[in-house]
């Protein structure tokens, strides 16, 4: 029965690391789509970003309850022995206990307080509106932080996916090539010419595993582009193909001043920086309040004293030590250097589309001659190998398979560098 027993522990610890195992080298099948989505989702930095967004918009919320009411209610408790009237420290309410009415009794008193509050600023100079337009200058340029990060880990995994496919394609050519020279190979060369072979067959199998090495390095850097395991087993499904889409470099400096977030970030930096100015002027401008008090208070109960007051309070800054006037050309100069930095982003932004557009541009013109010449091999490949040696067919096979390989890197040239001036322009081409 132990034996039984055993037998079968055995063969269902068996069965379950085989359902691991199997669990474990399912091959994921990736689309760029797909590996975007899962870039926008797993990226760190743009989690960070979006969490700055919802801070920048509890901060708009917060903001605008200065324009409401405060309401308060207070009870208070107190055992007190006092010679004069006693006032209580803020955290405590605020609540004055009357003194002793005979100096000759040592009784401990009990007082008790019951308070309802109400006020509201009715004016101080510019710094309610400034304040709103501040916080919801701050929560754009959160936007435009969390859009510029999103934009980077798009591109990034762009290039990432077609380089991998690219390199994958580059594969599948090395081993169409090998496969096709080892069937035609035949018996009886001389030594020179087998040597010579061999030599072309050592060329081509060492290109491809420097390839291989190529795929193995850029299957990592796709894993970390798109912010997953590295031990994840997956293969990626698209097409290496370019149509061309024309670009116009004045077009292009146009809608990146338009479109680029980091631009737009800096123009509500220096929104934010007029509004910091405003807030520091309107410390010389008084502060306007209105309010009211109902308490009732007594020894014990039932309450007896009932107070109650309307309040209108004018507060007039006078003099602060200059400290107004400093403050005030601090943000002077954080609004000139804004000004100064608006200036350089946009010059670094139209010097990065130029080069972009330059490496379109040279990108285009080499894919359209290799197109040319591919077509032109691919329509004469059958008179090519007609009544040629094994020596001259290995030697064609592997100046078209270069030129096959040259052809898969400069349609993924092209295409990244197609993202490259998208990404510099802040919009699609198309």
């Amino acid at each position: 029965m132990k034996k039984i027993l055993i037998i079968l522990i055995c063969n269902l610890q068996f069965v379950i690391c085989n359902f691991l195992c199997s669990e474990q080298l399912v091959e994921r099948t990736l689309t760029l789509k797909e590996s975007i989505d899962m870039a926008i989702s797993n990226s760190q930095p743009l989690l960070s970003a979006d969490l700055d967004m919802k801070i920048a918009g509890q901060r708009l919320k917060e903001a605008r309850s200065i324009m409401f009411p405060q309401l308060e209610f207070n009870a208070n408790y107190s055992r007190f022995e006092a010679e004069s009237p006693l006032l209580l420290s803020p955290p405590l309410g605020n609540t004055i206990l009357p003194q002793k009415i005979s100096a000759e009794t040592d009784e401990i008193e009990n007082y008790y307080t019951t308070k309802i509050s109400l006020s509201q600023i009715i004016w101080r100079g510019a710094k309610f509106s400034a304040t709103k337009k501040f916080a919801n200058a701050a929560l754009e340029a959160a936007k435009s932080d969390y859009t510029v990060i999103k934009n980077k880990a798009i591109f990034l995994t762009k290039k990432a996916f077609y380089r991998l496919l690219a390199i994958k394609k580059k594969i599948d050519i090395c081993n169409e090539t090998m496969e096709l020279l080892m069937k035609e190979k035949p018996q009886g060369l001389n030594s020179k010419n087998r040597f010579i072979a061999e030599r072309i067959l050592s060329r081509i199998n060492n290109k491809k595993q420097e390839i291989e090495k190529e795929f193995e390095i850029a299957k990592i850097n796709y894993l970390e582009a798109i912010g997953i395991e590295f031990n994840t087993i997956f293969t990626i499904k698209g097409e290496l193909k370019y149509e061309k889409v024309s670009a116009d470099l004045n077009k292009c400096l146009a809608w990146a001043m338009e479109y680029r977030t980091e631009l737009k970030k800096t123009e509500l930096q220096e929104q934010m920086d007029a509004l910091s100015l405003n807030l520091s002027v309107s410390g010389r401008y008084p502060t306007i309040a209105v309010g009211g008090n109902y308490q009732v208070e007594d020894k014990e109960w039932p309450f007896e004293k009932k107070s109650w007051n309307a309040t209108i309070n004018l507060t007039y800054p006078l003099f602060d030590g200059f400290a107004q006037f400093a403050r005030i050309k601090q943000k002077k100069y954080q609004l000139r250097q804004a000004q100064i930095r608006r200036a350089n982003i946009a010059d670094s932004i139209k010097a990065q589309v130029r080069k972009s557009f330059i490496e379109y541009e040279h990108a285009i013109k080499h894919f359209e001659q290799k197109d040319k010449e591919m077509e032109s091999i691919s329509s004469d490949k059958r008179t090519i190998f007609k009544n040629l040696s094994y020596l001259e067919y290995i030697e064609i096979s592997e100046i078209i398979m270069n030129s096959e390989l040259e052809y898969v890197d400069i349609i993924k040239d092209v295409i990244i560098a197609k993202s490259d001036l998208e990404n510099a322009i802040g919009r699609s081409l198309e």
